[in-house]
């Protein structure tokens, strides 16, 4: 019965899902796709236009002291709780549905349970977090890492938004929320009072939209190894009167760089089990104040990125790299900057809540796929040891651009599954 009336009210609630992703959408347009700025209004938007619709189904919402969205469905405050969540900022003009989707969807569940008057085993929370993409201060899960504690004062000082060159302890300060490491760790939500933390997200990739699958099940969420601000010093000079053996040139440095790394990809992908490592120099340019076609090129920004879920295998491939730009360095007459290294290990996600998703997905005749998914809020919490699974919804569009998508029936049907893996969960 509990089974047949939370799936009956999230049918009913279909309407309200799309029209709460249109208001937010229409909210974060920039012009030409979504953009939801870490700790700024228009993230705090989505969090408040959610609120509005959470307060009216009769549930409990607060904001923390780092500026996430707490959306409560609080049974016995004594009680262990079920943790959904994801994160409401995005990348710059990117799409609507990362992140969001999964904020929309626990709080649905906790809404659908309301209306049916299910009272679950545990409380039920839906988080809101903060700035989980890397673009906005070059590196990933800051709302979850406050939200747990995880930050100190040096990154919190040292950390800079990108477009606005602003501290992450300063945009806290504007936001009116804590921005002392001391402080924010005290104040830290407790893992001990968790029970699981069950996370929905749109897939970022082409795989469920290719085997033609609504939901998959995360096996893993890949670790990365990054470099966000790299750069390649050589010497400017007149391309017609620089001979190559009196060159500096960063440019061409960079791309052997670049083809060495693509190279050394490829020899691991042919040794075979390692499919889910990837290699990404997703931004590469040469100074416009300076650079011009007749000069050899003296100053290469760029970043670096290598993704996986074997973490030895990520971190050989990483030293390998590193090498290879010192030999360049001596053949070209020019110097690597790697800048600072951040990231994340390779996380394995509960196989056990897995299956309890599967299983759930099972319940409602929904074939589901299993396959590790990148980056996302999860991480952390699997890292502190609390169980931790991720549902994936199809996308049509592939994510960080401003054609992802993601069909509300899909979402529904998600939706559902993540209801009955979350009432299954809290009594476990």
């Amino acid at each position: 019965m509990t089974h047949e009336a939370i799936i009956k009210e999230i049918s009913a609630l279909a309407d309200k899902a799309a029209a709460l992703f249109e208001e937010i959408g229409a909210g974060s347009y920039d012009g030409v796709g979504t953009t939801r700025a870490a700790f700024g209004p228009k993230e705090t938007m989505a969090g408040e236009v959610l609120e509005r619709f959470a307060r009216s189904e009769g549930l409990d919402v607060s904001v923390d002291h780092v500026g996430n969205f707490h959306y409560d469905l609080t049974i016995d405050a004594d009680a262990k709780t079920v943790v959904m969540a994801s994160h409401l900022d995005s990348v710059p003009v990117g799409g609507n549905f990362d992140g969001l989707a999964g904020v929309v969807a626990g709080v649905l569940v906790q809404a659908a349970c309301k209306r049916a008057g299910i009272r679950p085993a545990t409380n039920l929370k839906t988080l809101g977090f903060r700035c989980e993409e890397s673009p906005w201060f070059g590196t990933a899960y800051i709302g979850s890492k406050l939200a747990l504690g995880l930050l100190d004062q040096g990154e919190l000082d040292g950390l800079k938004r990108f477009d606005t060159g602003k501290s992450l302890g300063t945009h806290l300060h504007e936001l009116g929320a804590v921005s002392n490491a001391d402080e924010i760790r005290e104040r830290r939500l407790r893992v001990e009072d968790l029970s699981a933390y069950l996370e929905l997200h749109i897939e970022q990739g082409p795989l469920l939209d290719d085997m033609q699958l609504p939901v998959g099940v995360a096996s893993a969420i890949r670790g990365n190894i990054r470099h966000p601000f790299a750069s390649c010093k050589g010497r400017y000079g007149h391309a017609a009167a620089s001979p190559r053996h009196l060159r500096s040139d960063a440019m061409t440095a960079v791309a052997r760089l670049i083809t060495a790394a693509d190279a050394f990809w490829a020899e691991l992908l042919e040794e075979g089990g390692n499919d889910d490592l990837i290699i990404n120099f997703g931004i590469v340019t040469t100074d416009p104040e300076q650079h011009a076609m007749t000069k050899v090129p003296g100053d290469v920004r760029f970043s670096f990125n290598i993704g996986g879920t074997r973490n030895e295998v990520m971190e050989s491939l990483y030293k390998r790299i590193r090498a290879e730009a010192e030999a360049i360095e001596r053949e070209f007459r020019v110097g690597f900057d790697f800048g600072t290294r951040v990231g994340t290990e390779g996380i394995q996600l509960d196989s056990k809540l897995a299956e309890i998703a599967r299983n759930a997905a099972s319940q409602i005749g929904v074939k589901t796929h299993v396959f590790p998914t990148v980056g996302h809020d999860a991480a952390m919490f699997a890292k502190l040891g609390l169980p931790t699974g991720m549902l994936l919804v199809r996308n049509q569009n592939g994510s960080h651009n401003p054609d992802e998508a993601m069909e509300i029936s899909d979402f529904i049907t998600a939706t559902k599954v993540l209801a009955l893996w979350a009432l299954s969960s809290t009594r476990q």
